[in-house]
């Protein structure tokens, strides 16, 4: 269900057909700086934004580089677990069941029981497991016991609501390539006061250069005018995700969520309807990005996964390679239901292909019974 590069850039290219100006420079800063504007629409911050170039793992590498010291203790998922041991942290693993979402009370315990938390670092929308952590409870459980507030928001970003500032979250950082809808290498990074004021008292140097969120604020306070990122970006992805942030704005931010939670609703009902669970423990963290699915026993899911990608042409998540590869993929499926992928047309056609690929391996469903539920909900 993702749209391929040339169909990303269509747009782009055409708007570039005109040889750039000799002051092309500076045409390329005006579109920098309308990208970070909206960008904070999005992040719903008045405070800094950056974009490094990147994929979204490096975005929670710079969280953690930047504002993690070693020693430090940080409430962490599995996210964030492989980035804290690297710089010498010292992680708090959160403990839960699969397909359980992270609660306020979860944490709370831990910072009752632990009095030297320095940070908790969470996603905001967990990909593997198609649920949505609910942030802004966390964030009064964070405020509670001055506590900073570290948030993955790379399957989220564009199409579930975040709201920086009012959550109290301190970095947050994001990818241009899930509900944004443009090919991966840009990270969208918004820093707060006071993740700025623990950055700046660092008892040891950020052990990074590139990665390193002082080296962006320095580069746009000194050279903003002229040359705002300090390393090589991609102006041709910076000019698509202005495109795709300018497709936002125009349709509306509260309409962009309402299209993804109704496009998830329908996707949920569709599986629901042929007799699958999800994954997610309790439904009212569902994402509105992706839907994780278990497999039921006794059917073929080496077979089915490979109809759909052979002969139906629809690519959904955890290929059976996976399955033995990562286990918290295991059992399951996922469809991704994001930025231009969260409309009917794209969400039609997968499911349509995934109940015949179902009747294909004999899986015991009415034929038409999960087109119909998405009809029903998205026409």
């Amino acid at each position: 269900m993702i749209p391929g590069p040339s169909e990303c850039f269509q747009e782009v290219l055409s708007s570039m057909s005109e040889p750039p100006p000799a002051h092309y420079m500076d045409d390329f800063v005006a579109i920098y700086d309308e990208v970070i504007t909206l960008l904070k629409q999005v992040f719903g911050t008045r405070g800094d934004v950056f974009l490094i170039t990147g994929s979204g793992s490096a975005g929670l590498e710079a969280s953690i580089t930047s504002l993690i010291e070693p020693g430090e203790k940080v409430i962490s998922d599995e996210y964030y677990l492989k980035f804290l041991q690297a710089i010498g942290a010292k992680p708090i693993m959160l403990q839960r069941g699969r397909g359980e979402a992270i609660t306020a009370d979860m944490i709370e315990k831990i910072l009752r029981r632990e009095q030297d938390i320095c940070a908790i670092a969470v996603a905001h929308n967990d990909t593997a497991q198609g649920l949505t952590n609910p942030i802004d409870e966390i964030s009064e459980v964070a405020k509670k016991y001055s506590v900073l507030l570290i948030i993955d928001a790379v399957s989220s970003f564009g199409g579930i609501p975040i709201k920086f500032d009012d959550w109290g979250i301190d970095i947050c950082s994001s990818a241009s390539q899930k509900a944004l809808s443009i090919p991966p290498g840009l990270v969208p990074i918004a820093v707060s006061r006071y993740a700025w004021e623990k950055i700046m008292n660092r008892k040891n140097p950020i052990p990074s250069r590139y990665l390193n969120l002082l080296t962006y604020r320095e580069a746009h306070e000194q050279y903003g005018s002229w040359h705002p990122t300090p390393f090589t970006t991609s102006p041709t992805l910076v000019k698509a995700l202005l495109v795709s942030l300018r497709k936002l704005m125009a349709e509306g931010l509260n309409n962009v969520y309402e299209r993804h939670a109704k496009t998830a609703m329908a996707v949920r009902e569709a599986v629901k309807s042929a007799g699958f669970k999800l994954l997610v423990m309790d439904e009212k963290y569902s994402s509105n990005t992706v839907t994780a699915v278990r497999w039921p026993d006794g059917y073929d899911y080496r077979k089915f996964w490979n109809l759909l990608y052979r002969k139906y042409n629809v690519m959904i998540g955890n290929p059976p390679a996976q399955w033995e590869a990562w286990p918290i993929f295991k059992d399951s499926f996922r469809i991704g239901h994001m930025g231009r992928t969260a409309m009917r047309d794209y969400v039609l056609s997968t499911i349509s292909a995934i109940e015949k690929a179902l009747i294909d391996i004999n899986y015991p469903i009415k034929k038409g019974v999960m087109t119909e539920m998405v009809e029903a909900i998205l026409t």
